[in-house]
C-alpha cells in the first residue's frame, strides 16, 4: 500500500517542480492578507466627482463654542439686526438673529454643520434636493440649497459654503411677509460673505 502512494506522489511532485522552474508564472495583483480596508486606510481627502475643494481650510473651533461670534456687531448693523443672537448647540452649533417689527424685517441664522459631510454630502444627494445651485462666496465653493421645496417666493433662502472639504456652514435668511417680492438670496449671499470675512480674519 505504501509503495503505491509513493509511486503516485513522485510524478506529481516532479510536475510541480517543473512548473516552478519554468518561469511561466501567472501575473496579477497581490491581494492584502489582512481584512477589507477600513476608513483609516482609505484616502481621507477623497471627494465625489465634481465637488470643488476649498482654497484654504478655515478653522471653526472657537466659533463652534460661540456660534454667535461669526458676525460682529458692525456686520449685524449692515443688516439692521440686533447684536444679541440666540444660540443653539444641537444638532450643530448655530446662532440666529431676528427683527420682524423694526428696520430689518428679517431673520438670519448661521449653522456650522458639524452633523453632515460638508458640501460633498450635498453633492451626493443633489438629485433629491428641490434647489441646488452651485456658486462661489468670497472665493469659497457654495450652493443655494432648498430641500423640500423652493421657498424663495416665500422669502426664504439658504446658502451653504465649505470651510473645509468635510465641513460646511449654512446661512439662512427669512424675509418678513411684506418683503416676499424681494429676492431673499441677495441678503443670504451677503450674510455668507460676511461670515467668511470673519472666519478669514480669525485664521
Amino acid at each position: 500500500m505504501t509503495s503505491k502512494v509513493t509511486k503516485t506522489a513522485i510524478p506529481v511532485l516532479a510536475t510541480l517542480l517543473l512548473a516552478s522552474c519554468s518561469g511561466g508564472s501567472v501575473r496579477g495583483t497581490a491581494q492584502p492578507t489582512s481584512g477589507p480596508a477600513t476608513s483609516a486606510n482609505a484616502s481621507s481627502d477623497a471627494l465625489p466627482p465634481g465637488v470643488p475643494r476649498v482654497p484654504k481650510t478655515l478653522d471653526t473651533t472657537r466659533f463652534q463654542q460661540d456660534p454667535c461670534s461669526v458676525l460682529t456687531p458692525a456686520q449685524l448693523q449692515m443688516f439692521k439686526l440686533p447684536n444679541s443672537g440666540r444660540t443653539r448647540k444641537e444638532p450643530s452649533p448655530a446662532c440666529s438673529w431676528s427683527d420682524w417689527s423694526g428696520p430689518a424685517r428679517m431673520g438670519l441664522s448661521v449653522t456650522i454643520a458639524t452633523d453632515r459631510d460638508g458640501l460633498a454630502g450635498l453633492y451626493r444627494r443633489q438629485k433629491n434636493l428641490k434647489v441646488f445651485e452651485p456658486l462661489e462666496i468670497e472665493g469659497y465653493p457654495a450652493a443655494i440649497v432648498l430641500a423640500a421645496r423652493d421657498e424663495r417666493p416665500d422669502g426664504v433662502c439658504d446658502v451653504e459654503f465649505a470651510v473645509t472639504d468635510k465641513l460646511s456652514i449654512s446661512v439662512r435668511t427669512t424675509l418678513e411677509t411684506a418683503d416676499k417680492a424681494t429676492n431673499p438670496c441677495g441678503p443670504t449671499k451677503a450674510g455668507a460673505a460676511e461670515v467668511l470675512k470673519t472666519l478669514k480674519a480669525a485664521n
